[in-house]
């Protein structure tokens, strides 16, 4: 509908990338922390074996199945999220709280490590904090999604090593170096995330500014015919997924190349203006959308709704501009008013005959039948408002090559 709707869509555009780049960064989280465990593994079983902590190889055992199948329940998760798959602003959060959920979760599986495997061999405890340290650098990506949740992942993993040590600490004067280089190698990995951060949201402002831009009409401030049609391919497959109806008014301001001949360039472009701004009686709803589709043609999408009241819609529109009171002397009104089309492609219908031949929509369909609208509002004295279903123009194409051809044989 405006500069709000727009700016919205492509915020949705950029987390779906963020959401997308995250996802596709697991299976390298993955196989990271598989490799980091392994070898951790196998170290620390030679530990306690070396020295018959029975016991501590059990705990060992236990949290290596723990995060093994946390890895591979996050793993299957992420091979469910389809990238390619247009995604609404309430799914990507979705996706993005599972995996900050399950990333946290491997990560605290990660911290208990830190605390119920500790040992005294100072060289070993070195190995478990490099460990844990390169577990946070794997965890990286998060800083995409959320400062937040890596900030917490850097309590989780390192709270419980930093306890470990305190209480498993040498009694000479160097006891407390550990911990206090693992506080300050924390400290500094939180300063440099936190950077990072915001660099990344530095990014997705220019990004979303840039195409904000790119998507935006500069006369009008509403849609362009770009985004017009990005979001009429998605809002097709939703509909088609939902079993939902979508309609689509066609607008065209009448005589308006005489308007501009006679008022000039800079009248025609306030005109415009004020035709745009008559578009939010028609988009009420966050998923409606309105467009500037050519010079003087106008375009809104109704997701969800029937012919009824997209014709409804279409007709106070119309009145809208009427109302407006724009003087033009080339019209039989003496004002500016525009001829709107009305089309709607109803949802599939289950079709429980194996004979009949089910009928099939696209979304040129939709279009096509909105534009013929309009001609035909055109046709029968502009100013009004005329409907066509989706493939209805297909029929009557059929009907005529019938009769056509039923009139050779004669």
């Amino acid at each position: 509908m405006s500069i709000n709707t727009v700016h919205s869509g492509v915020m949705t555009e950029i987390k779906q990338e963020q959401v997308t780049t995250l996802y596709r960064k697991t299976t390298l989280g993955f196989w990271g922390n598989l490799a980091l465990a392994a070898v951790l593994s196998v170290f620390f079983a030679r530990y306690h074996q070396a020295n018959s902590d029975g016991y501590l190889t059990y705990y060992l055992a236990i949290w290596l199945v723990l995060l093994v199948a946390t890895c591979f329940y996050r793993l299957r998760v992420t091979q469910q999220f389809n990238p390619d798959h247009f995604h609404d602003s309430g799914a990507i959060v979705l996706w993005a709280n599972k995996h900050i959920l399950l990333t946290s979760i491997i990560n605290t599986i990660w911290g208990i490590a830190g605390f119920i495997l500790m040992p005294f061999d100072f060289a070993h405890q070195v190995l478990l904090t490099i460990t844990l340290f390169s577990v946070l650098l794997i965890s990286i990506p998060v800083l995409a999604i959320s400062r937040f949740a890596f900030s917490i992942q850097i309590i989780a993993v390192l709270t419980p090593l930093v306890v470990s040590l305190v209480i498993n600490r040498s009694s000479d004067a160097n006891g407390y170096l550990l911990p206090i280089a693992v506080i300050v190698f924390a400290a500094t990995i939180y300063s440099v995330s936190d950077y990072i951060h915001r660099t990344l949201m530095e990014l997705r402002d220019s990004q979303s500014s840039l195409r904000k831009q790119a998507n935006t009409d500069p006369l009008t401030q509403i849609s362009n015919r770009r985004f017009f049609d990005l979001t009429f391919k998605n809002e097709w497959r939703r509909s088609t997924r939902d079993g939902v109806p979508i309609s689509m008014l066609l607008i065209d301001i009448d005589e308006f190349s005489k308007y501009n001949e006679t008022q000039g360039q800079r009248a025609g472009d306030n005109c415009l203006k004020a035709i745009a701004s008559c578009m939010e009686v028609v988009t009420r709803r966050p998923a409606d959308l309105a467009a500037r589709y050519s010079g003087e043609e106008f375009a809104v999408l109704l997701p969800n709704t029937t012919m009824e009241n997209a014709a409804m819609l279409g007709e106070k529109l119309r009145s809208k501009v009427e109302s407006l009171q724009i003087e033009h002397a080339g019209t039989d009104h003496g004002v500016i008013t525009v001829s709107v089309g009305v089309s709607c492609c109803p949802p599939p219908e289950e079709n429980n005959s194996d004979d009949d031949e089910e009928e099939v929509m696209y979304p040129a369909m939709l279009m096509n039948a909105a534009d013929n609208a309009m001609f035909l509002a055109k046709k029968q004295g502009r100013n009004r408002v005329a409907e066509q279903k989706c493939g209805e123009q297909r029929l009557a194409l059929v009907l005529q090559k019938y009769a056509e051809k039923e009139a050779t044989r004669t």
